[in-house]
Parts: C-alpha cells; structure tokens; sequence
C-alpha cells in the first residue's frame, strides 16, 4: 500500500503537532498575555505561531482599546484568505484547550452591514461598493463597480480596498470557497455568467444574494444527503485516446465546499481483470458504507481509466478515513498492498466541481 500526500502541505498529524505546540507556548505565558494590549498580544501571538505553524496568523477582535484587551476579545486565526493553509488554520483551532480567557474562531468572520474603511485619505463603505452577483464554473461570480466615480488615481486603491470589502462582508471562508469569479464592470464581464443581466445593489444587500445562489440556485444546503445517491456516468477519451469513464455522484452536490469536509481522499485500485475489478467494487463500497456510517465523508466520484479505478471521497477527518481504507483493504483485497491512497486538501471541492460541470 502507497500513501501520498500533498507534498506542498503538512499532513493533518504535523498540522495537530505544531498546533499542539504553539497552544503549549501561548499556555506557559498566558498570564503576560492578558496583561498585554491588543497591538502587543497579536505580535507576541503571532511570534509563536510563525516557528510551528507557519501561514497562519492571530488577530485579535473585540476586546478594549486601550491597555489590557480583556477577556471579551477573540483570538481570530486567519491565512488572509490563502486556501493553501486553511487546514492549518482549522487545526490551530481544532486544538485550542479548555479554559482560555478569550474565545478562538477559526477565519476571520462576517462583519455585518454598514462597515465601511479610510486609507491614504480614501474612504469607501461597504454601501459605496455595488455588487453584481453570477455563477461561474460551479461557484459565485462577483462584478464589482462604484457607486460613485472614483478618481482616477485612486482606481488601483479603490479596487485593493473593494476585495478588503469583500472579506469582511463575506468572511474570509466564503470569499475564498464560494466565489470563483470576481471582475470590475469597467473590464468587461465574462459571457456564460449571468454578470451582465444582473442588477447591481450595493454590497450589503448583495450577501443574501450570495448565500441563496449557494443554497437555492447551487444546491449547497450543506445537508447530508438521505436516500439512494444520485450517481450520473460518463463516458469519454483522454488527450492520449484511452478511454476514461466516471461516476458523478450529484447528490454529493449539497455538501460541497462545507468547511468541515475539507480532506479528498482518493482510493486508487488496479482493475486490469475481472477478479480484479470485482475486488475493487468490493472495497468501494465498504469503504463508502463506513464514512457515511456518522456523515463524516461522501463519495464524490469514481473514475476509472488505464486499468485504474480511483475511488474520490471527501471527508472530515482524513487519517480515520484512511485508516478506515486499510481496514476495508484487508478484509476485501487479495493483496491489499495494492492499494494506493492519496490525501490532498481541497476545501472548494475543485475536482469534483470539474466532474460535476460534464453532467
């Protein structure tokens, strides 16, 4: 059996580690932390937080303006939107101990409406930001135009300050999961995305319009669906002429880009004879059976191509579902060290919204 993982990011066991770590060293100082203000916390926080679990930084919301933040704040771990180390921001959480004088949130969260910000003399709120709202490739598109001219060499500041709008109308997951298109009227907006008929409203009304294109107009609810799943197949040929056919599971539509199933796993099996193919369904569906026993993974898709047949699970926690692989492997497999695992983190589901946008 082979085990990869993405070798561009930590596994889930060296994110809990750090975090472990960098939990260890806030603890043995948290007196003097409490009696530091917001602006000293943050870097004295964040100092920690760099050697162990870098991509991640502390911010500090709430709290007094002056002297000691006090026990109201929230210590909010944010990567300033870079999906590449969202999991290490949910592991730093994940792994926050009891009894901490301030409460821990992972991303930087919805602000509500009416926030509005001043830089370099600039002032734009989020009323002053209009917002057409799409979909584009399976996710939200955003065009974005002014409700008032803008100077003309204000543009490029105006523009960094609408996508600071945007993080904290949206949130900092939402934005970064859930939108996959943001352009500027003034640009053009792209065909195919319903941009261009829409009515733009200003940016505190256009988040509602974003959660019901999500929910409603997606089929995101975020609900674990019930019932025989919805699987749709495909047939096709790859760039080198070999055949390639996969199973979409559509019903898996609803849990997509949900923050706590973040984990791809892929099972990959050889299926070059019918024994083997057999085999191979065996495991896919005691493998499947055993994540959706408690919802804490769904099979997204199967693709099966040059004697390969690759199982596409996303889940909660990837070193159970892994483990749960090897246990199915044994007891399903002649030779159970044939079976490949890969584990990448994907919290927009990008490989399955691929598969999905052939149905």
């Amino acid at each position: 059996m082979n085990e990869t993982t993405d070798t561009l990011s930590p596994t889930p066991e060296q994110l809990a580690e750090g975090s472990r770590a960098f939990w260890q060293a806030m603890q043995a100082e948290q007196g003097a932390l409490q009696a530091l203000s917001a602006h000293d916390l943050v870097e004295r926080l964040n100092a920690l937080l760099e050697p162990v679990v870098p991509g991640v930084a502390a911010e500090v919301a709430g709290g007094a303006a002056e002297g000691p933040v006090g026990n109201a704040a929230q210590l909010v771990f944010t990567s300033h939107g870079s999906t590449a180390h969202f999991a290490a921001v949910q592991a730093v959480v994940a792994q926050a101990p009891q009894g901490l004088p301030w409460a821990v949130v992972a991303f930087r969260q919805r602000t509500g409406q009416g926030f509005g910000m001043r830089m370099d003399k600039f002032e734009l709120a989020s009323s002053d930001l209009l917002v057409r709202v799409g979909q584009f490739e399976g996710r939200v598109a955003l065009g974005l135009s002014f409700a008032q001219p803008v100077p003309m060499d204000m543009q490029d500041h105006a523009r960094q300050m609408a996508f600071i709008l945007l993080d904290h109308l949206l949130g900092e997951f939402d934005l970064a999961v859930k939108v996959g298109l943001v352009e500027f009227d003034d640009d053009g907006l792209s065909e195919g995305t319903g941009l261009d008929a829409a009515q733009p409203v200003p940016l505190d009304q256009a988040v509602a319009q974003v959660d019901a294109l999500w929910c409603d107009a997606l089929g995101r609810t975020g609900q674990y669906p019930e019932g025989a799943p919805d699987w749709v197949a495909i047939k096709g040929r790859s760039a080198q002429g070999s055949e390639i056919q996969a199973q979409v599971n559509r019903s898996a539509n609803a849990l997509a880009g949900r923050a706590d199933l973040g984990w791809r796993v892929d099972a990959s099996l050889p299926v070059d004879t019918a024994s083997a193919l057999a085999a191979a369904r065996a495991f896919e569906k005691a493998w499947v059976a055993s994540l959706a026993a408690h919802q804490q993974g769904i099979c997204s898709h199967v693709v099966q191509r040059d004697g390969w047949r690759h199982v596409c699970c996303y889940v909660a926690d990837s070193p159970a579902a892994v483990q749960a692989a090897l246990t199915v492997a044994q007891r399903c497999l002649n030779d159970a060290q044939t079976l490949e695992l890969a584990v990448t983190y994907e919290p927009g589901w990008d490989d399955y919204l691929v598969w999905l946008g052939r149905c």
